[in-house]
């Protein structure tokens, strides 16, 4: 009979730094950190940001018009708008029942303000993304290289009788 061969355990290799060390720098801190704990190591609790006690200028922001106010919102979106301006409660979760409510009890004719508003805004909306499309720059399809300015100067260079020899190095 044959002997069973025996189980080998598995030997991880230390860990060790990119040098052959055991250490090695924290990037955040710069504490010197033992490589086989360097997963465990947390160094942010320890670290207070750096406070400049002189004059610090403020970066003011471009500014940008609210885009949301123009944007297409349904009738019901208005409804709700006008109906929560109407009536001035605490609970919103109510006004905003209420207004459900109403508008459910509402004729066609009733919601008709609603429905027309609600395709003006829209339609001026579709007006200015539009009037954006058609102000965006158009780009030109052709390669605008140093190489082909190059031979397109050399190209008048020898209807003159003028040649020139370039290196594509």
């Amino acid at each position: 009979m044959a002997a069973r061969p025996r189980a080998r355990k598995r030997v991880f290799p230390l860990l060790r730094a990119p040098d052959g060390s055991a250490f090695q720098k924290c990037g955040t801190c710069g504490v010197s950190v033992a490589i086989a704990l360097a997963d465990i190591h947390d160094c942010e609790h320890k670290m207070e940001p750096k406070r400049f006690r002189g004059m610090v200028e403020t970066k003011s922001l471009p500014e940008s018009k609210p885009r949301f106010f123009d944007q297409p919102r349904s009738a019901f979106r208005l409804f709700m708008e006008q109906f929560a301006e109407n009536h001035q409660l605490n609970n919103l979760l109510m006004v905003e029942r209420m207004g459900f409510e109403k508008w459910k009890s509402m004729n066609d004719s009733e919601k008709f303000p609603y429905v027309f508003h609600a395709r003006v805004v829209d339609g001026y909306y579709k007006d200015t993304l539009r009037k954006e499309a058609e102000e965006i720059i158009k780009v030109d399809d052709e390669a605008e290289s140093a190489l082909v300015e190059n031979l397109e100067n050399n190209d008048g260079d020898k209807a003159k009788g003028k040649v020139t020899f370039i290196d594509s190095d």
